[in-house]
């Protein structure tokens, strides 16, 4: 890849990083948060949700605007309003105050997201886009390799505020890098601006079969991979009996390691060989953890680490192909709008998988996690179904 290209996608990878740690660092806190202000399952799944509830209204809301401006000013100022709803995340101070600052966050970081989807889609060539994803989705192994284990650490050693205090400070770093080293994004302006309401941009997207099916793939994605994902620590500290200050952070660091070294590989190979068949390998590769890690009943280290480390390699790489494909559906003049529904579509179905996982899991008197395995099963039928869906798409470049 050309050199430009790269350093973009490298800041770009920063914005996703602390978009992802922001979302997933609640997850791991589960056991603090439960403690701390005597909730159940059910309200942390909300707690978890609201963010993506957020930034699926966000999302729409900014449908018809998105494509008449700049995208970097689009980015900085979304990203403005998520720095300081992480701040706010930290200084919440009981249950309602923190699912307020979620939702907030969740506002921005929706919209945040889609754009940077729009960027890579704008700035790279078709042909080297595989590798750009999987480069893009570094964020996503660095929020596992540092973020969700650092959080964990953090919360450990002081208090649970910590994290997002921390990741704030990151993000006015982040900003500060986009500002002086993210290029303006006009291309998609030469032609003029086509004004249009949202609800005809919405009529524009679902008319189209092919655009239907690739936000169908988005949906059953997203829904496939967080279908265990949520309630992953709650299982280790309280089924298994996994150190939460020490293990559970290691589990995610292997895991995540494993992510970093894999995601640009298999964009690699997808640009090679083909998404088709790779996607389809990574699919019922996939489904061995899905299955799997629900049903364990060892807090032996040296299982805990290889098996877990499958989830975040074969489901999380699924998200590389995936959104090349999805990327690739659409023309640069119509992306931004168009991802944009994406992008709404993916947290609208994050929060609907956690509020599922929410009514379906339970905890007894001790805290452990009932029906997990059901969750499993969930995820790896999703997963068939995006693989039927992903064999059905049709790209246009």
């Amino acid at each position: 890849m050309k050199r430009n290209e790269i350093v973009l996608l490298m800041i770009l990878a920063l914005v996703q990083f602390t978009n992802i740690v922001d979302f997933m660092i609640v997850m791991p806190l589960g056991p603090v948060l439960k403690k701390l202000w005597s909730i159940d399952s059910t309200q942390f799944s909300r707690i978890v949700s609201v963010f993506s509830i957020g930034a699926f209204i966000s999302s729409m809301a900014g449908l018809a605007y998105v494509d008449r401006f700049d995208r970097k000013k689009v980015l900085l100022i979304v990203y403005a309003g998520f720095t300081i709803g992480t701040f706010l995340c930290g200084l919440s101070t009981n249950y309602n105050q923190l699912l307020g600052a979620r939702f907030l966050t969740g506002l921005f970081g929706g919209i945040g997201g889609s754009t940077v989807l729009s960027m890579v889609g704008d700035y790279v060539a078709p042909q080297r886009r595989g590798q750009a994803m999987g480069i893009l989705m570094t964020g996503f192994a660095l929020a596992s390799v540092l973020g969700v284990p650092g959080g964990l650490w953090l919360a450990g050693q002081f208090q649970w505020h910590t994290p997002f205090m921390v990741l704030g400070f990151i993000c006015m770093v982040v900003f500060i890098l986009a500002v002086f080293i993210v290029p303006t994004f006009t291309d998609h302006l030469k032609d003029g601006v086509i004004k249009q309401k949202m609800w005809t941009i919405l009529k524009q997207v679902f008319n189209e079969k092919n655009k239907r099916w690739a936000l169908l793939l988005s949906s059953l994605l997203i829904m496939s991979h967080f279908s265990i994902i949520p309630f992953l620590t709650d299982f280790f500290t309280y089924n298994l009996g996994v150190n939460y200050k020490t293990d559970v952070p290691l589990i995610y660091i292997t895991g995540g390691l494993c992510t970093v070294v894999c995601s640009p590989l298999v964009g690699k190979l997808s640009d090679k060989y083909g998404r088709v068949p790779i996607y389809t390998i990574l699919t019922f590769l996939a489904m061995v953890p899905l299955l799997s890690i629900p049903n364990m009943h060892t807090n032996n280290l040296w299982i805990l680490m290889p098996v877990t480390s499958t989830l975040f390699i074969f489901s999380g790489t699924r998200l590389v192909v995936g959104n090349a494909q999805v990327t690739s559906t659409v023309l640069s003049k119509e992306r931004g709008s168009f991802l944009i529904v994406n992008s709404s579509i993916q947290q609208l179905s994050t929060g609907i998988i956690a509020a599922i996982g929410g009514a379906i899991v339970t905890n007894d008197s001790a805290k452990k996690v009932i029906d997990y395995p059901i969750l499993g099963i969930i995820g790896a039928v999703l997963a068939i179904l995006a693989l039927i869906v992903f064999r059905k798409i049709k790209t246009k470049e």
